[in-house]
């Protein structure tokens, strides 16, 4: 998996399917962050500040452009 290609979505801890923004870094830290919410509080406080970082990287330089709109999959409300 990387930031190119993702890959396919796999399920949550909780049995949920992680969403899809479009945008393959949003999708990717998302993932990781999931991933990370599964250890310890130490492993889930490190996963949280890594992904606050990322998202807020992605938001400061967003040098891919996001997807039309209606192409965008919003995740479960």
């Amino acid at each position: 998996m990387s930031i190119d290609d993702p890959g396919p979505a796999t399920p949550t801890g909780d049995g949920a399917v992680p969403p899809r923004t479009g945008d393959a870094e949003v999708d990717l830290a998302l993932e990781d962050l999931d991933e990370g919410l599964q250890g310890s509080g130490e492993e889930q406080l490190e996963a949280l500040t890594r992904a606050h970082r990322r998202l807020q990287a992605r938001l400061s330089d967003p040098t891919e452009q996001p997807a039309p709109p209606g192409q965008a999959r919003p995740g479960p409300r």
